[in-house]
């Protein structure tokens, strides 16, 4: 089974950058820990910016 992270819901993250996925919490690559994490249960990813669902 395929498990999208929550980071492609998050209007934060951007497309891909030199093939790696990039937000504003993470500008050089978001890292791949990061991405098995519930993004909804914690307060900020990194740089004081958390998720926050795209419109």
């Amino acid at each position: 089974m395929i498990k999208l992270s929550d980071c492609d819901y998050c209007k934060h993250c951007h497309e891909l950058k030199n093939g790696i996925v990039t937000c504003d919490a993470f500008p050089d690559g978001i890292p791949y820990e990061h991405m098995d994490k519930d993004l909804k249960e914690i307060s900020e990813c990194n740089n004081n910016i958390g998720y926050e669902p795209k419109d």
